[in-house]
């Protein structure tokens, strides 16, 4: 086997290991909610106990330089701060979404996102839509519409989830900064007010990190689950062109919304069904025509348009 082809293989278990690990999160979140720990205090927890194994990592990977970088720029700065309070209102859309049993709600959003990402790219950075893209930008606004009006149920969350990590990755699209610093340095600026909340909690006899030592291991055990499928993302990345990504992204929202049903006991309603349907056809639209796109760039390459890079993000961090 070429070393080419053993640099996808490679590529591949990494993406799938990424993609399955946050498919695979939920069961997580569920079990912090059957111990009783709320979404608010398991977003903090999150980040404090992430943060010491980024710190780690960061210094292996000799990325100190670019942490530093960050802190001697005001501009970046700034941004890398209202990067990390979209990534933290993601984060807690999501945990919310599995404390609510809305998992199958959650994963419609991320079903939507790589459409998300071509509409932010539009409207503004002043990008030009591709003509498949308006159809399934079309049927994306319909999965909004069909439950709203057959069910009487606006998906918010699916929606807050989508703009929210939307919205992330084109903030963080405009800091020259590597994803594994990157989410140190966002860490770094979210760790005062979550160890505030925590202290808060400890205050109040509410933080539930305490005498309970299998509950704290689940608790800390929240530092593997944010960094290791971000690590695998990462190393997938530099392997896999970016239309296999596109790909691999569709994995972890499928294995949420399966778990969602069969573990989690969530019901797949006919509103929730056609939204889904709706989504699902503004996906194979948008795959199939980056498909094309990939094949029509090897023989002309340079055309302007909204390309696979716009659309899947560089920088994942459920």
């Amino acid at each position: 086997m070429s070393d080419s082809a053993t640099r996808v293989r490679s590529g591949l278990v990494y993406g799938l290991i990424a993609y399955g690990w946050w498919g695979l999160v939920p069961l997580y979140f569920a079990a912090l909610k059957r111990a009783g720990v709320p979404a608010w205090e398991v977003l903090a927890h999150r980040i404090a106990w992430a943060l010491p194994l980024l710190l780690v990592l960061t210094a292996i990977a000799g990325g100190w330089g670019d942490i530093a970088r960050v802190f001697r720029s005001r501009r970046l700065a700034g941004t890398m701060l209202l990067s990390a309070v979209l990534l933290a209102i993601n984060w807690f859309f999501y945990i919310y979404a599995t404390d609510t049993g809305r998992v199958t709600e959650a994963s419609l959003g991320y079903f939507m996102l790589p459409l998300v990402n071509a509409a932010l790219a539009t409207a503004v950075l002043g990008e030009k839509l591709r003509p498949a893209h308006y159809p399934a930008l079309v049927l994306v606004a319909a999965a909004v519409v069909v439950p709203s009006v057959g069910g009487g149920f606006f998906p918010w969350l699916a929606v807050s989830v989508a703009v929210s990590f939307g919205l992330y990755g084109l903030v963080r699209k405009r800091v020259p900064v590597e994803s594994l610093p990157g989410l140190t340095v966002e860490s770094l600026l979210l760790l005062p007010p979550s160890l505030a909340y925590l202290a808060f909690l400890s205050a109040g006899g509410r933080n539930h990190f305490g005498p309970d030592w299998s509950l704290n291991a689940l608790i800390a055990f929240s530092c593997v689950v944010t960094v290791v499928p971000l690590l695998t993302f990462t190393l997938s990345l530099r392997r896999l062109p970016l239309l296999a990504v596109s790909f691999l992204q569709f994995v972890s929202p499928t294995i949420q919304m399966v778990i969602a049903i069969v573990v989690l006991g969530e019901t797949m309603t006919d509103e929730k069904a056609a939204a889904f349907a709706c989504v699902w056809a503004a996906v194979l639209i948008f795959v199939g025509d980056a498909i094309w796109q990939a094949r029509q760039k090897r023989k002309a390459p340079g055309r302007p348009s909204v390309g696979i890079d716009r659309v899947v993000p560089r920088v994942v961090t459920r």
